[in-house]
């Protein structure tokens, strides 16, 4: 979005900067769809929502978040290319979340339904981008998994039905989303958790 989007008139410099500084920061996020026709849209939305009085940033972002969220949505540019594992014991899950996800231009590892099979590929694959782990495959937990792809490097969600008080100290910060699920949207929020700068 340019300043030549709106008329010098209709907002004053700082408002415009303010304006300028919401659009940049929801169009910056991965997730932000990258036709430039939604760029344009968008940039007309903010505006409107500005001048109906959403006119403290943090509120303009957190509305315009939830819409651009909804309309410029675009997983598969994110999520094209990327190695991700998924485990998972129950069947039809698995196909779903493997159908989904390769749909979008992902390349799925498995999907794996035993714990010794996914320790394998957790433990020699170098080149996942990411992981989806069912916490229990028939009985086993999927813990050592887990611990294989965080000394990797390998960010990773729990899809699950168990509370995350259940889980071992190692595992209480993770990433864990509950079934039944969106797979495209859980598998860029691990994408994403990639890519945020370490503490």
């Amino acid at each position: 979005m340019t300043h030549n989007h709106v008329a010098p008139c209709v907002l004053s410099p700082e408002e415009l900067d303010l304006v300028q500084g919401v659009f940049d920061r929801i169009t910056s996020e991965l997730w932000f769809s990258k036709q430039l026709s939604h760029r344009s849209d968008f940039a007309r939305y903010v505006l409107r929502m500005y001048a109906r009085g959403l006119v403290w940033p943090e509120k303009l972002q957190s509305f315009c978040t939830l819409a651009a969220q909804k309309h410029y949505f675009a997983p598969n540019a994110l999520l094209k290319g990327q190695r991700i594992l998924i485990v998972e014991d129950d069947y039809y899950t698995a196909r779903e979340a493997a159908e989904t996800l390769s749909a979008l231009g992902a390349t799925v590892v498995g999907p794996i339904a035993n714990l010794a099979e996914a320790m394998n590929v957790a433990g020699n694959d170098m080149e996942l981008d990411g992981a989806l782990l069912d916490v229990n495959l028939n009985g086993q937990m999927v813990y050592p998994v887990a611990g294989f792809l965080k000394m990797h490097g390998v960010p990773f969600a729990f899809v699950t039905g168990y509370d995350e008080g259940v889980f071992p100290a190692a595992f209480r910060s993770s990433h864990v989303v509950p079934k039944p699920t969106d797979w495209a949207s859980v598998a860029l929020q691990v994408l994403c958790r990639s890519q945020l700068p370490s503490a």
